[in-house]
């Protein structure tokens, strides 16, 4: 296992990973190729999510998933026929207002009636004293730093670095925590008050208030209506359309939803990978029309090659063997 990274930090609940110069030494000495620009660096992720000793962790990279759709092709226009039926007028009677209606008011006068109340003439008046409040110095230990998990850079089996889309594997490891002896106040008898009270005076008054409005009554005069004779449509004119239907063929279009994204996935140790489980991922995969090569329980490149063509095409974080994989195979974790 390569030393832990010096560059590594943590924060609770919050885990940032940077690679070291190390780590690129060591990538440009197994494939001979030049170490990427700073622009070309993979973006390092937050993971908020609590981890534990004794876990791994890889960075790897979330791709667009495929998504094909019928894509229907007009080759010939289709082409249309009308058929026009005139419209049908039919005789009747039509009433006609000769003297409009109106609306007249008729006026009631307000009503009052005598109401005794209480009027505030003196508010209640309160005096507070106050009781200063006691304290009692103690000694207690406080906790400066808290215990904290870091990641650092170590070896996963299943991560190949020759192959395409190749992840940074993580592991955790907990700090301890740092505390100090504080002396502090503490309350031991919160302060009190005692409040005086001088009760409000009133008075008794009788006023006249309003117990129905005055209003206008509305009287309705009807209004003076006449029929006579008139036309009016029985039937409207109608149009049928035929329509010739247009031929269509129908295509396959493919399109890709959303952004690749470099995400933080809990990966398998090595203590963790038995022949039994690649078995049974090597199974699913064969089931699913991926091939990972002979079912021999050995986690190769076929094998590799054929989980990370499946994490793409599913929307999986692709390039190691994670425990959302597993999840989604619905292989029990060791």
């Amino acid at each position: 296992m390569p030393a832990p990274n010096p560059q590594a930090h943590s924060l609770p609940n919050r885990i940032a990973w940077e690679p070291s110069p190390a780590h690129h030494t060591e990538t440009a000495d197994q494939t001979a190729t030049p170490s990427p620009s700073p622009s070309q660096q993979p973006l390092q992720p937050l993971l908020t999510t609590r981890v534990t000793p004794g876990q791994c962790w890889v960075q790897a990279v979330i791709y667009p998933l495929p998504k094909k759709e019928p894509l229907p092709i007009v080759v010939q226009d289709g082409a249309t026929t009308f058929e026009v039926s005139p419209a049908q007028l039919a005789k009747t009677q039509k009433e006609v207002i000769i003297r409009e209606g109106g609306t007249t008011y008729r006026i009631e006068p307000p009503v009052y009636k005598a109401v005794t109340e209480k009027v505030l003439v003196k508010p209640e008046i309160r005096r507070t004293i106050t009781i200063p409040p006691v304290y009692e110095t103690r000694t207690e230990t406080v906790v400066i730093e808290a215990e904290r998990t870091i990641l650092e850079r170590c070896r996963i089996p299943g991560v190949n670095r020759l192959l395409e889309g190749a992840v940074q594997p993580l592991c955790a490891r907990t700090l301890p925590a740092k505390t100090k002896n504080v002396e502090r106040r503490v309350l031991v008898k919160p302060p009190t008050t005692k409040v005086e009270v001088i009760p409000a005076e009133y008075k008794e008054v009788t006023r006249w208030v309003l117990d129905k409005p005055a209003r206008a009554v509305p009287v309705e005069i009807q209004p003076t209506i006449q029929k006579i004779p008139a036309l009016t449509l029985a039937q409207p004119e109608r149009v049928e359309e035929r329509a010739m239907p247009p031929k269509v063929i129908e295509l396959i279009k493919t399109l890709y939803e959303g952004e690749p994204q470099v995400a933080l996935r809990q990966a398998l140790c090595n203590s963790d990978i038995t022949p039994e489980l690649v078995r049974a991922l090597q199974a699913k995969l064969q089931a699913s029309g991926y091939d990972p090569g002979p079912i021999d329980g050995k986690l190769g490149i076929a094998t590799s090659r054929a989980m990370i063509a499946y994490q793409r095409d599913h929307g999986l974080a692709a390039g190691a063997l994670t425990v959302e994989t597993l999840e989604h195979f619905q292989i029990p974790l060791p």
